[in-house]
C-alpha cells in the first residue's frame, strides 16, 4: 500500500516509493529508498521536499498520511480569527534601516473591511490588464538585469501600486485570476504570482498600505538573484551535486546584493528577498533563522512562493490541484511555515479554493466560485450537474454557509473534490 506523508513524519525504517519531486531536486540516485538514519531525513528536508510516498509493505507505516488530512481536519486546525501581526512586526530577525518604532508603524495592523466593495467577477476583469502589464514589465526588468544595464524600477513599482488597489477592491480576484491563466514562462509569471498572493494575504492580515508596498516590491523581486546563478546549474537536466545545490542556495543572497546596490528598495523589501527560503522550524537558508526570527513579510512571501510553485506547471511536472497544495502545506505547518500565517493564508485561498470542482452530499457537482473565510467548509458553489450528474439547465450559485435544511433533514455539504478538467469544465468560462 502506498501512502503520501509529510516529510516531518518520516522515520528510519520507512521505505520511500516516490520522492514526489523531479529527480533533479532530491539528493539520492533513485526516487526509491529505505530510510536508514535520521541524517538521511534531515538531508531530504534540506532539499525542501515536503511530502514523499512510502510503501508500507516494504517498510514501517505511519499513523496519519497527507490523504488523511481531510478538509474538516484542516478547517478545525485553523483559528477563527486571522493571525495577528501585533508583536510580530518588531521581531523581524535582521536589523533594518528604520528605527524599531517606525518599523512597528509600517507593519501595524489595520481594520479589514467585512466585505469587498467590488464583486469578484468584475474585479477579475479589472485586474487582467494590470496583471498582463506587470508581467511584461517584470520580463523587461529581468532582461535588463541579465544585460547588466541600469535598472528602472519605476514601471514595476507602479504595477505593484495597481495590484494593491486591486486587493483592496476585492481580496480574491487577482489571486483567482493567476490560477486560471496558463503561461509558458514560469520565471516571469512566478514573480508576479508570488507578488499577487503575498498582497492578498497582507490585505487579509490588515497590513498598512505602506507595508503592502514593501511586501509587494520584495515579493516581485524575490528570485531576481537567480540571474547570477551559472546557467549550467540553473538549467541542469540532471540531479544537482551537493556543491551545485550550495550554489543554488545562494540566490537569496545574490538577490539582496543586486537590489541593495540599486538603492531603490526598503530594508523590509530586502528582507523578503533574503529570507523567503527560511523555514519556521529552522532548517531553511541562507541563515537558518527560526520562528519569529524570520521577518514577518518574508514569512508571507514564503507561503506565496511555495503555493505558486506547487500549483504551477513546470518543465518537469504538471502543477498539482489547488486543494492538494493546501493539504501539503497544512501538513508541513510549523516545520516549514508560521502556523498562524498559514491559517490566514488558507482563509484567503480556501480549503476548497476558488475554481475547485466539488461534489455535494446530494450528488450534485459544482464549481467553487467564492469562499467564506469564517466557514471554510462552506464556500459558494455554482451547481453545474444535478444529482444524476447530468448538466443542469439552470445554473445557480449556492452559498453553503447559508444553506437551510433540505428534504431528508440535511443541508447541502461538500463530500468530495475533483478537478474541473475531468468534467470538461474550464473554470475561466464561469469566473
Amino acid at each position: 500500500m502506498i501512502k503520501e506523508i509529510s516529510v516531518k513524519s518520516l522515520k528510519p525504517g520507512m521505505y520511500i516509493e516516490d520522492m514526489c519531486t523531479s529527480w533533479v531536486n532530491h539528493p539520492f540516485v533513485t526516487k526509491k529508498k529505505l530510510i536508514k538514519s535520521a541524517a538521511e531525513i534531515e538531508l531530504i528536508k534540506k532539499y525542501g521536499i515536503m511530502t514523499v510516498k512510502i510503501n508500507v509493505e516494504r517498510g514501517i507505516d505511519v499513523a496519519e498520511s497527507i490523504d488523511d488530512l481531510d478538509a474538516s481536519k484542516i478547517a478545525s486546525g485553523i483559528s477563527k480569527s486571522p493571525a495577528s501581526t501585533e508583536g510580530k512586526a518588531g521581531a523581524a530577525g535582521s536589523p533594518s534601516e528604520e528605527t524599531p518604532a517606525k518599523s512597528a508603524i509600517l507593519l501595524s495592523a489595520m481594520p479589514v473591511p467585512a466585505s469587498d466593495p467590488v464583486p469578484l467577477g468584475r474585479e477579475m476583469e479589472n485586474v487582467k490588464a494590470v496583471y498582463n502589464d506587470t508581467l511584461k514589465n517584470i520580463r523587461s526588468f529581468i532582461e535588463q538585469t541579465q544585460k547588466q544595464v541600469p535598472l528602472n524600477f519605476e514601471e514595476v513599482s507602479e504595477n505593484v501600486d495597481e495590484l494593491i488597489k486591486s486587493v483592496y477592491r476585492n481580496r480574491s480576484a487577482a489571486a483567482t485570476l493567476i490560477k486560471l491563466k496558463a503561461y509558458d514562462e514560469y520565471t516571469y509569471t512566478h514573480s508576479v504570482n508570488v507578488c499577487v498572493l503575498s498582497l492578498t494575504l497582507g490585505r487579509t492580515l490588515g497590513l498598512s498600505k505602506a507595508a503592502l508596498k514593501h511586501l509587494g516590491m520584495g515579493a516581485i523581486f524575490h528570485d531576481l538573484g537567480k540571474v547570477a546563478i551559472p546557467g549550467h546549474i540553473l538549467n541542469k537536466p540532471g540531479r544537482l551535486t551537493e556543491e551545485e545545490f550550495e550554489v543554488m542556495k545562494m540566490h537569496p543572497v545574490l538577490t539582496t546584493k543586486l537590489l541593495k546596490n540599486s538603492n531603490q528598495l526598503s530594508s523590509h523589501s530586502l528582507e523578503c528577498a533574503l529570507s523567503h527560503h527560511e523555514k519556521y522550524g529552522g532548517l531553511g537558508y541562507p541563515q537558518g533563522l527560526k520562528g519569529d526570527q524570520i521577518p514577518l513579510l518574508a514569512r508571507i512571501v514564503s507561503l506565496a512562493d511555495v503555493y505558486d510553485a506547487l500549483t504551477s506547471d513546470r518543465v518537469y511536472r504538471a502543477g498539482m490541484p489547488l486543494h492538494a497544495a493546501v493539504k501539503i502545506m497544512y501538513g508541513n505547518r510549523e516545520d516549514h511555515f508560521d502556523p498562524d500565517l498559514l491559517g490566514s493564508f488558507i482563509k484567503c485561498v480556501g480549503v476548497y479554493p476558488i475554481a475547485s470542482m466539488v461534489k455535494l452530499n446530494t450528488g450534485e457537482v459544482g464549481l467553487v466560485v467564492d469562499i467564506n473565510p469564517e466557514k471554510l467548509l462552506k464556500p459558494q458553489v455554482l451547481i453545474l450537474f444535478d444529482s444524476n450528474q447530468k448538466p443542469v439547465s439552470k445554473k445557480e450559485v449556492l452559498n453553503l454557509a447559508k444553506e437551510r435544511v433540505v428534504l431528508g433533514g440535511r443541508s447541502r455539504s461538500i463530500v468530495d473534490i475533483d478537478v474541473p478538467e475531468k468534467w470538461g469544465i474550464n473554470p475561466a468560462d464561469y469566473l
